[in-house]
């Protein structure tokens, strides 16, 4: 089993690799840690849940792209809103990033985030071509 940590310049590694990675790579399986809308530290889409689900998506695909894949790849989605009247924004941004059939998802509202002003968390999880 070969193991490896994906990185994007915009997005911040954890201090201690040790404890956590955005993305780590086990042979062709693909997994992206919760990605939110900060880019290089700033907040993309202040109150606007619809563009901080695509920004946190462009992570994703960013993450895709250095593990040597693409969108295609995403098998399943994890949606974490601060209110599930959000999920319309999700299910809107999700179609503009997959084509059909899209990933598997889990769609929760009503959760804390770990920033203020963040509106949506997602993660991935992906299968590599052999």
């Amino acid at each position: 089993m070969k193991r490896e940590s994906i990185t994007i310049p915009n997005v911040g590694e954890p201090a201690d690799p040790a404890v956590a990675s955005q993305c780590c790579k086990v042979d062709n399986l693909v997994f992206i840690s919760g990605q939110i809308s900060l880019d290089h530290g700033k907040l993309v889409g202040p109150n606007d849940p619809l563009e901080q689900c695509r920004q946190c998506l462009r992570h994703i695909e960013s993450y895709m792209t250095a593990a040597g894949g693409s969108m295609d790849d995403v098998v399943s989605l994890d949606i974490f809103l601060t209110d599930i009247r959000y999920r319309q924004a999700a299910f809107d941004a999700r179609a503009e990033f997959f084509n059909a059939p899209g990933p598997s998802g889990t769609v929760v509202g009503g959760v804390s985030l770990a920033f203020e002003g963040l509106l949506v968390e997602i993660s991935a999880r992906a299968v590599l071509p052999s």
